[in-house]
């Protein structure tokens, strides 16, 4: 349990540096680019997000696909929980695709999330 909290906070300083003018508030979390999102966005593209709440950091990975669908990764020693989704996206609703990925793993902790002991798949409604 101590070791956790340790590891959690490790990820939130290290992660501290992504935080800044371009993040967004959403949920009880902050949201970050990890890099700049062009202005077209093609199929299968990968558009990644630090997700900081009051608990811990997380990576979320959106995937631009029709599947609506997304799995937890937990972390390994020193890593960072990921959030990997399939979603349709293009750059008019980037942040309403987080929002419903962020709603979709409510039921599974989130804003709380805790690292899971294996890989947990879900649905994006």
């Amino acid at each position: 349990m101590f070791t956790e909290w340790i590891e959690r906070k490790k990820r939130k300083r290290n992660c501290k540096v992504h935080f800044g003018s371009d993040s967004i508030k959403m949920k009880d979390c902050i949201v970050a680019p990890v890099h700049m999102i062009s202005d077209e966005i093609y199929d299968n593209q990968e558009l990644d997000f630090y997700v900081e709440t009051k608990y811990d950091v997380y990576l979320l990975r959106i995937i631009n696909k029709e599947d609506s669908c997304g799995i937890i990764c937990p972390a390994k020693r020193d890593g960072i929980i990921y959030i990997i989704s399939n979603l349709p996206v293009n750059t008019g609703n980037i942040f309403v695709q987080v929002q419903k990925v962020l709603t979709s793993v409510e039921k599974y902790g989130f804003p709380n999330l805790k690292n899971p002991e294996s890989e947990v798949e879900f649905d994006i409604k």
